[in-house]
C-alpha cells in the first residue's frame, strides 16, 4: 500500500508541476476576473480548465502524503482485501 501511494504522490506531484508550468506557459496573461482588457472567451476557458486540472492534481498529491505521513507515524500497514 506504501508503494502504490508513494507511486500516486510522486505522479500527482509531477502532473501538478508539469500543468502548473504549461499554464504559466500558454496563458501568462490569463486572469479570471481579475484583469480589465478584454480576452478571448475560449482563453479564459481553457485557462480554467488548466487551473481545475491543477488544483485537482495538487490535492491528490496532498492527501496521498499526508496518508503517507500518517500511515509512518502510526507504524502501521493498511492492506487491501
Amino acid at each position: 500500500m506504501k508503494r502504490a501511494l508513494s507511486l500516486l504522490l510522486a505522479g500527482s506531484v509531477i502532473s501538478t508541476v508539469a500543468l502548473v508550468l504549461f499554464y504559466n506557459y500558454f496563458f501568462p496573461n490569463a486572469i479570471p476576473l481579475a484583469s480589465t482588457e478584454p480576452l478571448l472567451a475560449w482563453r479564459l476557458e481553457a485557462a480554467f480548465v488548466v487551473t481545475a486540472l491543477t488544483w485537482t492534481a495538487a490535492f491528490v498529491a496532498a492527501a496521498s502524503g499526508l496518508s503517507l505521513l500518517l500511515m509512518t507515524l502510526t507504524n502501521r500497514d493498511v492492506t487491501v482485501r
